[in-house]
C-alpha cells in the first residue's frame, strides 16, 4: 500500500493559524497508533493561499481553515480508521 501523503503549510501565516498544533497532533496520533509507516508528513513554506489558511493537502485533496481535530478526522478517514 502506498503511503498517504499529508502536506502542511508551515509558512508563518498558516503556522500561526493552527498548523503548528495540527503537526503536533498528527505526529502524536501516528506514533500512538503505530501508523508512522503509512503516512508521510511533508512541510511546505507556502502553499499559495495564505489568506485561507491554515492550508493542508491530504492525498490529492486540498483543505483550508481546518483545525487539528478536523484534519485528524480526514486523515483517519483516508486511512480507513474511522
Amino acid at each position: 500500500m502506498a503511503k498517504l501523503v499529508v502536506q502542511l503549510c508551515m509558512g508563518s501565516s498558516c503556522f500561526a493559524r493552527g498548523n503548528s498544533q495540527t503537526l503536533a497532533a498528527l505526529e502524536s496520533y501516528l506514533q500512538h497508533s503505530g501508523l508512522e509507516d503509512q503516512v508521510e508528513l511533508v512541510g511546505h513554506l507556502c502553499m499559495g493561499t495564505c489568506s485561507k489558511g491554515p492550508n493542508v493537502r491530504i492525498g490529492e485533496a486540498s483543505y483550508s481553515g481546518l483545525d487539528s481535530q478536523e484534519v485528524l478526522q480526514l486523515v483517519k478517514q483516508a486511512l480507513g480508521n474511522v
